[in-house]
């Protein structure tokens, strides 16, 4: 699990420097896409990932809560959730996140500026951990704190699964009626509130894996057919779903908005599955690279803002086309956020937030 949070937090990169180049204006700093090809090819990119890797981010969240609640209990649960979660998302919401926006001051009143730049960024994801922890310990304490009964370690049957994907399917598709995808909560900075079914049951689940020993008994088979599942999905929904248009992400209860959403749901459970059986196979220990990563994903997470934000200003002076830009700060940005993060965290007091 720590190697596959190394995956998650690299992807996590790649998609905002993939923002970046987008013309999608939802980062700090944005490009046009020099051609039509490039527009496309990092659209798909972008909506294959959001499909399914911040649920997986909030999956392992989730498995790693009750262990960590059953040591501590619910104060020292609460407040060391508080300080590894709550001060860096202070620190950036009030200080980095308006020193981000610095390139894009044009004069004015600076308080007004100040005002307009405060913002969560990329740590709304600790916003929302934040909320998931604190309900977490809110349902153990209603339960008079009483860890639930573990059970036999079997993998979750076939047909759970299923009905699991529906279910989310349905619900994913019904909030989007409401709250369309690019649906955007001022304070918080929530980007993604049309993702919210899924974060919310990838949480809980979570949670049941660790008490079922889940993450232990996915078979290889079960990650085979976890890959079959997202392929599937990608050949009959994804089509079904491009029919009314690359808009049909967006909801408002379409038929295309269906489709997609049975696509989404069903490729983040299929490839979820694979990746957890592939790497308990493959990726089932660490020598000290792997370690060092492991140990500083939090880390990269809250800098790699200003990393990436760095390259595209300093990119910026070359012309060259997009998908070659991509590249670039890909091969550079990726090395050098794991690169400063270990240096960052041996700052005095910054390692216990970090």
């Amino acid at each position: 699990m720590d190697n596959l949070r190394i995956l998650l937090t690299s992807l996590v990169i790649l998609h905002h420097i993939a923002v970046t180049y987008s013309g999608i204006p939802m980062w700090y700093y944005n490009e046009q896409p020099t051609s039509a090809a490039a527009e496309l090819g990092l659209t798909v990119f972008l909506l294959v990932n959001q499909s399914w890797f911040m649920g997986a981010f909030f999956l392992l969240s989730g498995y790693f809560t009750p262990g960590s609640y059953d040591r501590k209990g619910p104060r020292a649960f609460l407040r060391d959730r508080l300080i590894r979660l709550g001060i860096p998302l202070l620190v950036f919401y009030f200080v980095l996140n308006p020193i981000l926006y610095l390139g894009a001051y044009q004069g004015g009143s600076l308080l007004d500026a100040y005002g307009q730049a405060i913002g969560s960024g990329p740590l709304w994801f600790v916003i929302a951990l934040l909320v998931f922890d604190g309900s977490y310990a809110a349902f153990r304490f209603a339960t008079r704190n009483r860890p639930a009964r573990v059970r036999d370690s079997r993998p979750p049957a076939y047909p759970a699964v299923l009905g699991f994907v529906l279910a989310l399917a349905l619900v994913t598709y019904a909030l989007r009626i409401v709250v369309p995808e690019g649906f955007f909560v001022p304070i918080i900075g929530f980007p993604t509130s049309a993702y919210l079914p899924q974060y919310v049951s990838f949480f809980v689940l979570g949670t049941l894996a660790y008490r079922r020993g889940w993450f232990h008994t996915i078979t290889a088979r079960m990650g085979w057919v976890g890959l079959g599942m997202a392929i599937g999905a990608t050949l009959v929904f994804l089509p079904l779903a491009l029919v009314g248009g690359i808009e049909a992400f967006v909801g408002h209860g379409t038929l295309s908005s269906l489709f997609y959403a049975l696509w989404d749901s069903t490729f983040a459970v299929g490839i979820v599955l694979a990746l957890l059986a592939f790497f308990r196979r493959r990726l089932n220990s660490q020598g000290p690279l792997r370690r060092y990563l492991s140990r500083n994903v939090f880390a990269v997470y809250v800098i790699h803002a200003f990393v990436v934000t760095a390259a595209g200003y300093a990119l910026s002076v070359v012309d060259l086309p997009t998908l070659a830009k991509f590249a670039i700060g890909a091969v550079v940005v990726l090395p050098v956020c794991f690169l400063l993060a270990g240096p960052i965290r041996r700052i005095p007091g910054v390692r216990r937030v970090l």
